[in-house]
């Protein structure tokens, strides 16, 4: 058989080749770049404490430090590359500029200006985001009124806040369809087990009244066996319906109602602000809102000039004078109805103010007779 060995010569061509060829070939690391040495210890302890050590004003170094933070999950090699000779040619500019370079110094200067106003555009843009984010969760919070929504079979006594936290009214629609499902399947299931019953009776009564003694001759002792995962499943379903009535007669925490009692006082108290405030003439958004509003579209139309005109004036928060005398005129409760018939003085102190208005009424009449004699012209 003939010998298809390459010859010596031919052997030594190809390792001439790849000896040649061997280094040119690309090596791909197993790990990447950004874990190697080779590319960790240069960036960080030449590059970037470089920058921040030639860089000589606090603008620019908390911009080298942005810079840094925002592209440090940078994975592709080429960006990579380009932002490490960014760096360097930034580095080579802060050392020349360090050396007495003054143009570079004068770019530098200027660029820590320009960082400066932008940092203080950045503080004030951030402030005035807090400011619009505390409104808006001032507006959203969530208000404890100091009432309960009642136990039922698919919720404990639950704090009544407002507004409502959205996951809670999810709960309740998700329990009542899980019920209802629930009934549907024990309906179902007492009816498959009634079937089977029946089933059994019905082959008792077909293989005649004398084989009765011989129960199970065709369907043997398999009953029990047939009715077991329907009396699993329907255990199952009677413990869901049985968690159900236990909610409902779940007891009240302490806690829950301790917190009820505080959130009425709260509600009390805030109510009390309000009125005072409302009494010395700062009125709330609330409050002129309803004074705004108007009587239903059926009732407007039947009522008289003087009507609506009396009936936006006792929208007013005000019990005293000429409002007070209008809300009760149309039957209105005040919280103190003699309160504004103290206007005109209390009844021990008339004879006082009845002199004092007889002076004052006197020191008119003086002051007209001398200004009318000051007028005459002279003759």
């Amino acid at each position: 058989m003939q010998d298809w060995q390459p010859s010596t010569t031919s052997l030594e061509h190809r390792a001439q080749i790849a000896k040649l060829v061997s280094p040119l070939r690309r090596v791909t690391p197993r790990v990447p770049f950004w874990k190697l040495a080779a590319h960790r210890i240069p960036t960080l302890w030449t590059l970037y404490r470089g920058l921040l050590r030639h860089a000589e004003r606090d603008n620019v170094r908390g911009r080298v430090r942005a810079l840094f933070r925002e592209n440090r999950h940078t994975t592709s090699p080429v960006q990579a590359t380009k932002q490490l000779r960014q760096g360097h040619r930034w580095l080579d500019a802060f050392r020349s500029s360090r050396a007495g370079d003054t143009k570079l110094r004068a770019i530098l200067d200027r660029y820590d200006r320009i960082l400066a106003v932008r940092s203080e555009e950045n503080r004030w843009r951030e402030r005035i985001y807090q400011v619009f984010k505390e409104e808006a969760s001032v507006r959203t919070r969530r208000i404890h009124k100091g009432s309960f929504i009642r136990q039922s079979l698919y919720n404990k006594l639950l704090p009544r806040i407002i507004p409502q936290p959205e996951h809670i009214g999810g709960m309740i629609r998700r329990r009542r369809r899980a019920r209802e499902r629930r009934l549907g399947t024990k309906d179902e299931l007492r009816g498959w087990m009634d079937d089977l019953k029946r089933e059994c009776r019905f082959e008792l009564a077909a293989v005649g009244r004398e084989h009765y003694g011989r129960a199970g001759e065709y369907y043997g002792n398999a009953l029990g066996e047939w009715l077991q995962p329907l009396r699993d499943k329907l255990k199952i379903t009677d413990d869901a319906l049985l968690r159900d009535i236990k909610r409902f007669q779940e007891p009240y925490q302490p806690e829950m109602l301790h917190a009820a009692r505080r959130a009425r006082k709260h509600k009390v108290a805030n109510k009390t602000r309000e009125k005072e405030r409302e009494a010395r003439g700062l009125y709330s958004e609330l409050t002129i809102k309803r004074m705004r509003q108007g009587p239903p579209a059926h009732v407007l139309a039947k009522m008289t000039p003087e009507q609506r005109k009396l009936y936006r004036i006792a929208l007013g928060p005000s019990e005293g004078g000429y409002v007070a005398a209008v809300k009760l005129k149309l039957g209105m409760k005040l919280r103190k109805p003699e309160l504004w018939k103290l206007e005109g003085g209390r009844a021990e102190n008339l004879v006082m103010l009845e002199a004092k208005e007889n002076d004052i009424v006197a020191e008119n009449e003086r002051r007209q007779r001398s200004d009318a004699a000051e007028l005459v012209p002279y003759t």
